[in-house]
């Protein structure tokens, strides 16, 4: 994992320091654990969460309990965005994949100091487009890619986002995320074993070949990095606009 000292939440990197300095003396630093709960749905929001070292999901549950999930957020921006839109009641699950650290805000203190750091709605309604792009993209993915396709884009997804070639993933853990059978991971994961890709030991998956992850995933990763990069763009120039 990347050392926390060098890094850093971008959404926080690219304010003005004015701004950082505000939302950092009302913001606690936090360590966040695999599966941690952070939001139900349909309860009330009451932090924002900017990882640095974790990656935090955010995911579409039925009446029934089963899960699949629609984005993933990381050292780019921030979980629960939706809030800036006065949103109150999470629409989603809101869960640690990998745990890691984050800078964590309490809404009611967002609220209290929002006219204070107006760069910082500005960033963090551009990142809701990107939550929704990723939604898209996720849907589409689980309709028309294969498994071995959907599970090659989502553990790049987080490696992309932690920096980790060992992640922190069973197989009945896989299966509720991508919202698939058990057996259906197990089998992708012992094609990938077999072409070199991943290793798989006691709860983890290593990624042995980025290069080849990378062919046997869909276009759907590099769609869903493109639309963070080009965020990212956007948030290094509105200093400057």
């Amino acid at each position: 994992m990347r050392g926390e000292a060098e890094q850093e939440n971008e959404l926080f990197a690219h304010l003005p320091r004015q701004e950082q300095e505000c939302l950092r003396s009302r913001s606690e630093f936090v360590t966040v654990e695999t599966r941690e709960e952070l939001n139900g749905v349909a309860k009330p929001v009451r932090h924002l969460y900017f990882p640095l070292t974790a990656a935090i999901s955010l995911l579409y549950m039925d009446r029934s309990g089963r899960a699949v999930e629609a984005a993933v957020v990381g050292s780019e921006g921030c979980a629960s965005p939706y809030v800036i839109e006065g949103v109150k009641d999470s629409p989603c699950r809101t869960l640690v994949q990998v745990g890691g650290s984050a800078y964590r805000l309490d809404v009611s203190d967002l609220w209290s100091l929002l006219s204070e750091v107006p760069m910082f709605e500005r960033m963090v309604r551009r990142f809701n487009g990107v939550i929704f792009r990723h939604a898209i993209l996720s849907l589409g993915c689980s309709q028309f890619h294969s498994v071995n396709q959907r599970i090659g884009r989502w553990l790049l997804a987080h490696h992309h986002r932690t920096g980790l070639t060992r992640l922190p993933f069973t197989h009945d853990f896989l299966a509720e995320q991508l919202g698939v059978q058990r057996v259906t991971v197990t089998n992708a994961l012992a094609a990938f074993e077999k072409q070199d890709i991943v290793t798989y030991r006691y709860g983890q998956v290593e990624l042995q070949n980025l290069s080849a992850l990378k062919n046997a995933a869909c276009e759907c990763f590099l769609l869903a990095k493109q639309a963070i990069e080009e965020y990212l763009t956007d948030i290094k120039s509105y200093r400057h606009s």
